[in-house]
């Protein structure tokens, strides 16, 4: 019964820190920098393993065993190098000021080594991996941490002259215990993946609400705004024709904002339509293609050089003309974003297991955290003049086609726009 105590206790200092601070979780799409999310992140995961190490499951007289690896393995996995390197510090800080056998630190340090490498071979591709194969690889993580807990085991017993009897008879309980973490690590996981995962269907909901009450709003007034716009725009190339020269500079101001106001009922259309269902089987490179070429004159204008890279024969299921559409959408936010200081906008198309992804870079401004927060919503925009509906419509058209829009971005060193397509045979 004491071994059971101790095993729910190590099991509570793991999952009761990601219980109560989840929040802290939720969103580590910035890895690997030093910032007040990273530093709880720290704080949290060596709490945890100081707690674990301060309470070991004690089998026979002299042997103890802890869970210190699973909130490890865990904080490189979702947090990046650098917390997950500051925590394996503080543990083996900690380990030391224990005080213990030579043998023990050593053995600390060399399977931290071992299942940190692990982990950190996956670290970059992390968030892209499905639940699946996440679940797989911390699994996996865990079961090389538990092979290298019993070689340095096995080698420091056979350096001090066990006999094989003695052996198995410590190595035994170790393994057994070793096992049962595997289940915990694994529990822990697919909690915090069920955390994730309801996280993003509660903001993807919220979004979703929102964009279906501009839609109602848009097919409910656009069309009726749009018939005296444009009855207005007439009248006033009419009366541009019988106007002084001198005061056509009015006339000429005055239909550039009747065209700004087409340009944004155009949006609400375009936002309320119905998705096209007509999809076909298409060449992406020849779409980027296309649409490069289309937005060359409009980069030149600006200062801009477009530099494309493709490769050939790389096919997607979709609608051509709304893909233009989001493709003109976010080049056209990069070139605007580097009006002031002109640039290059980066153009990349790649195929990543069954998956097309297109980046588009700019050398703009960039955004911080906050505004990135606000890329999609409902008249939200960053230019002086925008609505924010061009990127929403944009959005819409890529989840409408099974992808995804991610957005990195700093101050001061411009911003990556990653379109994730499913890829056709």
């Amino acid at each position: 019964m004491p071994i059971i105590k101790d095993i729910l206790l190590q099991f509570l200092f793991i999952i009761v820190p990601v219980l109560l601070f989840k929040g802290v979780w939720l969103d580590r799409s910035n890895l690997n920098r030093l910032d007040v999310q990273t530093s709880f992140v720290v704080l949290l995961s060596s709490i945890s393993v100081i707690l674990c190490m301060s309470f070991p499951i004690q089998f026979g007289e002299d042997s103890v065993f802890d869970f210190r690896a699973l909130p490890i393995i865990i904080t490189i996995l979702y947090a990046g190098y650098i917390p997950g390197i500051l925590t394996i510090l503080v543990m083996i800080a900690f380990r030391i000021s224990q005080g213990g056998s030579g043998a023990g630190i050593f053995l600390t340090i060399f399977t931290c080594i071992v299942y940190a490498g692990a982990a950190s071979f996956w670290v970059k591709g992390w968030f892209s991996y499905s639940f699946r194969k996440r679940m797989g690889v911390i699994l996996f993580v865990g079961f090389v941490k538990q092979v290298s807990i019993l070689i340095g085991l096995f080698w420091i017993q056979l350096v001090k002259g066990y006999t094989t009897i003695q052996m198995y008879a410590h190595l035994k309980p170790i393994a057994e215990i070793g096992l049962l973490s595997l289940v915990v690590l694994g529990v822990v996981t697919y909690l915090m993946e069920y955390i994730r995962e309801s996280y993003i269907i509660r903001i993807q909901v919220e979004r979703s609400e929102k964009l279906n009450l501009i839609s109602e709003l848009a097919a409910s007034v656009a069309h009726e705004v749009r018939n005296p716009l444009t009855v207005v725009r007439g009248f006033v190339q009419l009366l541009g024709e019988e106007t002084k020269p001198n005061k056509n500079e009015y006339i000429k101001l005055v239909l550039n904002e009747l065209d700004r106001a087409e340009f944004i009922i155009s949006d609400y259309l375009n936002l309320a339509k119905p998705q096209a269902e007509v999809k076909d089987r298409l060449d992406i490179t020849l779409i980027v293609k296309e649409v490069s070429a289309l937005m060359a004159s409009y980069a030149v204008i600006n200062g801009i050089e477009i530099v494309t890279s493709t490769k050939a024969e790389m096919f997607i299921y979709s609608n051509s003309s709304k893909l233009k559409q989001a493709l003109m959408n976010l080049m056209k936010n990069g070139i605007e974003a580097m009006q002031e200081s002109g640039g290059v906008l980066y153009i990349k198309v790649e195929q990543v297991d069954a998956h097309i992804i297109i980046t588009i870079r700019d050398e703009g401004s960039g955004m911080s955290k906050e505004q990135i927060a606000q890329i999609g919503l409902p008249f939200y925009s960053t230019k002086e003049k925008g609505t924010g509906l061009g990127l929403m419509v944009t959005c819409r058209i890529i989840e409408s086609m099974e992808g995804s829009v991610q957005i990195k971005s700093e101050l001061g060193k411009g911003t990556l726009v990653t379109v994730r397509l499913p890829a056709v045979p």
